[in-house]
């Protein structure tokens, strides 16, 4: 029997010793395993930035108190940390390998202070939808990992320590909840005082703690309320004697009495919110957690005032009846840092539990409110994710980037149609933009113009053209002198089906842009007076056989001699009238002169060599109709900086009118054979009119499209902004100024605030477009870089191709320019100085020089003491002078009479009887030469002025019936004089002329 106990008591024996044994290998063998897979685990880390979200998304505080505005800010958090708890792994693998953990860090580095999550690659998607479910608009980006310390110093200036918990961990911190405050404000305080050279890190590792964690403060509490542990954690007396205390009492005391005391006996009120405290930690998800504090400058002492400040900050966690954090530097600096960089987290090391609420509390994304400075850098916009339809064709316009899935944004042929608005500052990538969609355009074989007002975009695209698309490029430079390719703004094609609308339009649009350049605000500086003058000159020009063209128009109204030939082929009654009525009416007041300078001086600024031979020139050497339908590209170049402001702006609206009236022009073809074309203008506030709302409203049926861009809503006018509103499919917004912020977040409400596109990066847009007709919500696009290979060989190749393809020698024009505005080239004879109109009236006699009747004239009204300008004339009746013999020196049949207009009224020469007695024709308005200077009587004394007569001096003629002057006007059969409609004989006319001086 002996020796069966002695057996047995040497197998327990054994079997403890192989157990402890077995339990050592165990913990070695763990320990080792486990520091493996902390430096797999530390390879496999993949660290990810958190971009604040904006400040739009704050919390609005309006008149809330600011301590619920917190809590709720705060308490976003914990969504996050809860959703992190669902991470824990069961099971042998895990005792072993224990939990994976996470490590957020708040890292101040060149300034500025960031925010970063270091997640195991397995574990990636679901932190980062944590981080998302808390905080949709944070933008997460994967990074490089970052280098806090400072490679000028030794490690004498690198200091570190780790946060620990003061008390064990069943007592909680203080939370956001018991504070009503956010503490992390001192964090980041004393993060910001980190200057450039300096590194600073607050390191919070975490995993889930083991299940049995809550259970242990349970039981805690349990043996608080039961009195056999105190709420500030110390035992009441040890165990045996506690024990024996329950025998003796039990001895002597009835069971009942024992019981009544226990269930009467209450908590301090301390105790109680101790309690209350820890059953509190206990309901929410509990995490092991490591703290680490790491500083890095270039000498100790900076280092240790940067070490003091951070941890101070984690004083304001510490809960009276709770606990607080306390702070133990290392003392092995290599050792530690290591374990900072490769963020090692002993499954040991599992004293310091925290739960959700208080994790919260330490690491969240702070608000503006929070920030104490602007090295916190957050982001200056939101994400805002793209359309869901599909979208497989059309030209890219750039990238929607939400949460890391990048999704192309095309715009597709039909949407295109409806037209383009690009807007935003400087630098925010629309040159860019609007580069790349040409590209796209060439590279797809479609056919577009490009009107530049700087130059380098027409340059950049015109290096980019592929080979196959050289014969299709025109390029147009009016700076290129020695080839200008004329553009006449006043030429209507033959084939159009409507050349009358197409004259009006061009009319129209001569005058919006006169207004445009000169009175935006309609003050008067062009006004109706002036827009009547241009209106009627134009069209003088344009119904003549010959042509004319917008630099013509000073020539009019200055040169009788130049106009008079045409007004025989106006084809309107009221331009008839105007010229033959009004205007010479107008030339006899006090202001003549001064009405017709003030009209030609808006042309002063075109009257340069470059402008001239361009608009100049009778014929277009572009054929804008025919670019259209053949798909050609036409790159327009107008150079402010070397054509001037107004030159340039002045071409562009003529491109932009003319572009219009070709697109109007097909109206003769089916709509389903009319070939899309884009039209980009850049900056196209300088050449928009107040017309451009029915560009944008009709050129879709005619398939030209629009894709316009400029830099803020200012510089449009408020019709203008209101065409782009009403008529615009696609808007590309970038970074606008807080001027227009107001007007344009309301079309991109409530998606984006106006704090989005106040700060909206570079090559960042808010849009709002069509998909398959369809308006989509707003969104945000990145404009991705134009990446090119450019041929500047070829660029140049195609300037001199276009010039000489599409130019003329600046010689051939500006001869031909003078040809045709020279007075002798276009009147039947030489004119005098003081040029005249006529109308025919028979035999006239000889008449005096108009150098000596403007001799008399003059002495005449200098005689009378009054200045020249100060005598009004008053029109006069026109007596009726008769027939009389041909004199010797004067041609019979073509001799005038010329009366000027200071004689109107005067009496005239007596014809005698046999005179008289020659048959007069019916009057007949004609225009005709002078004739030869002859000495004429002196004019008879002055009579009183008499009211004017309303009827015009052209059918004031001594005739036996007056009729009205029709086009084309009309002779009798039995006339010998030649009908108005027969241009060719007019010169030759053997009828008299009444002669009227032009001032």
């Amino acid at each position: 029997m002996g020796n069966l106990i002695a057996t047995l008591v040497s197998a327990l024996v054994f079997i403890g010793v192989m157990a402890v044994i077995i339990t050592i290998a165990y913990m070695a063998f763990r320990k080792e395993v486990r520091g493996r897979k902390n430096y797999e685990r530390a390879l496999k880390m993949v660290q990810v930035m958190i971009q604040l979200p904006p400040s739009s998304e704050d919390k609005d505080v309006g008149s809330r108190d600011i301590r619920d505005v917190t809590d709720e800010s705060i308490s976003q958090a914990q969504t996050m940390y809860d959703i992190i708890a669902s991470t824990a792994t069961k099971g042998f693998h895990s005792r072993i390998y224990g939990q994976r953990h996470i490590s957020f860090e708040i890292i101040a580095h060149d300034g500025l202070v960031h925010y970063y999550v270091a997640v195991p690659f397995l574990l990636l998607d679901n932190i980062k939808q944590a981080v998302i479910a808390a905080y949709p608009t944070a933008r997460l980006e994967e990074v490089a990992e970052i280098n806090v310390f400072n490679r000028a110093s030794k490690m004498s200036g690198t200091l570190g320590g780790e946060m620990h918990l003061s008390r064990p961990y069943l007592f909680p911190i203080a939370t956001y909840k018991d504070t009503k405050r956010d503490a992390m404000g001192a964090i980041l305080n004393a993060l910001t005082m980190a200057g450039r050279g300096d590194g600073v890190a607050v390191q919070i590792l975490l995993r889930p703690a083991k299940p049995n964690w809550a259970h242990k403060i349970d039981d805690r509490v349990q043996d608080i309320r039961d009195g056999k542990k105190s709420a500030s954690g110390n035992r009441k007396g040890s165990a045996a004697l506690a024990y024996a205390g329950q025998i003796l009492e039990a001895l002597w005391k009835p069971p009942d009495e024992i019981n009544k005391e226990k269930e009467t006996k209450p908590l301090s009120g301390t105790d109680q919110t101790r309690v209350e405290q820890m059953e509190e930690k206990a309901r929410h998800a509990g995490y092991e957690v490591m703290i680490r504090l790491v500083v890095s400058t270039p000498n100790s002492a900076r280092s240790q005032a940067l070490l003091t400040s951070l941890q101070s900050a984690f004083a304001l966690y510490t809960l009276p009846t709770g606990n607080g954090f306390k702070f133990e530097p290392t003392s092995d600096i290599k050792s530690f840092v290591t374990d900072y960089i490769m963020r090692f987290f002993p499954a040991e090391k599992s004293s310091d539990i925290l739960n959700s609420v208080e994790l919260a509390t330490i690491f969240h994304l702070p608000n503006q409110t929070n920030i104490p400075s602007s090295q916190v850098e957050r982001q200056t916009f939101r994400e805002i994710d793209g359309p869901t339809q599909a979208m497989n064709d059309g030209i890219l316009l750039g990238n929607n980037v939400f949460r890391g899935v990048v999704k192309p944004i095309r715009l597709s042929l039909d949407d295109r149609r409806r037209h383009t608005y690009i807007m935003g500052s400087t630098g925010m990538g629309k040159s860019v933009l609007l580069k790349r969609l040409a590209l796209q355009d060439m590279i797809n074989g479609d056919g577009f113009a490009f009107i530049d007002p700087h130059g380098d975009a027409a340059e950049d695209i015109l290096r980019m053209v592929p080979r196959e698309r050289v014969n299709d490029v025109i390029y147009f430079n009016p700076t290129d002198s020695d080839n200008p390719i004329g553009m006449n703004l006043f030429e209507v094609s033959k084939d159009d089906p409507d050349p009358a609308r197409t004259k009006d339009y061009i009319i129209s649009e001569t005058m919006n842009m006169l207004y445009s350049l000169y009175d935006p605000n309609h003050q008067g500086f062009v006004g109706p007076r002036m827009a009547n003058i241009v209106r009627y000159a134009a069209l003088l020009l344009m119904d003549s056989p010959g042509g004319g063209t917008f630099m013509d128009i000073p020539k009019v109204l200055r040169d009788p001699d130049f106009t008079k030939p045409r007004i025989k082929y106006l084809r309107t009654q009221q331009a008839i009238d105007f010229w033959t009525k009004e205007w010479p009416n107008a030339q006899r007041s006090n202001d003549a002169g001064e009405v017709t300078s003030w009209v030609v001086s808006k042309w002063a600024d075109f009257e340069n060599v470059v402008i001239s031979n361009v608009l100049g020139q009778l014929h277009s050497g572009l054929n804008l109709r025919e670019i259209m339908d053949k798909r050609k590209i036409l790159l327009v170049n107008l150079s402010k900086g070397k054509l001037g402001d107004i030159p340039a702006k002045l071409l562009g609206m003529v491109f932009v009118m003319k572009f219009q009236a070709a697109a109007m022009s097909r109206a003769n073809i089916p709509e389903e054979e009319r070939k899309d074309f884009c039209l980009y203008v850049d900056e196209f506030q300088n050449f928009a009119t107040d017309s451009f709302e029915s560009i944008l409203s009709e050129a879709r049926k005619y398939r030209l499209n629009l894709i316009v861009a400029n830099q803020f809503m200012g510089q449009l006018t408020d019709k203008i902004r209101g065409a782009i509103v009403g008529n615009v499919g696609t808007y590309i917004i970038g970074r606008v100024g807080s001027d227009d912020v107001e007007n344009v977040v309301k079309m991109f409400q409530p998606t984006f605030q106006p704090e989005d596109l106040l700060f909206m990066p570079n090559y960042t847009a808010a849009v709002k477009m069509l998909v398959n007709g369809a308006p989509t919500a707003p969104f945000t696009m990145s404009l991705p870089p134009l990446k090119v290979q450019t041929n500047d060989d070829l660029a140049k190749s195609l300037i001199r191709l276009s010039a000489e393809r599409y130019g003329r020698p600046r010689a051939e024009v500006e001869a031909e320019i003078k040809k045709r505005l020279s007075t002798t080239a276009n009147a039947p004879a030489r004119k005098p100085a003081n040029s005249v109109v006529t109308v025919d009236k028979g035999t006239a006699a000889s008449q005096p020089s108009s150098n000596d009747f403007l001799q008399n004239w003059l002495a005449k009204r200098q005689a009378s003491g009054q200045p020249v300008a100060q005598q009004p004339i008053s029109p006069q009746p026109i007596s009726q002078p008769q027939p009389r013999a041909a004199q010797p020196g004067t041609h019979s049949a073509s001799s005038t009479l010329s009366t000027p207009m200071s004689m109107i009224g005067q009496s005239q020469p007596t014809m005698s009887s046999a005179q008289s007695a020659q048959p007069i024709p019916p009057a007949q308005p004609t225009l005709a030469s002078p004739a030869p200077s002859a000495p004429l009587p002196p004019p008879a004394p002055a009579t009183p002025p008499t009211p004017p007569n309303t009827e015009h001096y052209y059918n004031r003629v001594n005739a036996p019936a007056q009729t009205p002057v029709t086009n084309p006007p009309t002779a009798p059969a039995t006339s010998p004089t030649p009908p108005l409609a027969q241009p060719a004989s007019r010169p030759d006319d053997d009828s008299e002329a009444l002669t009227l001086h032009f001032h």
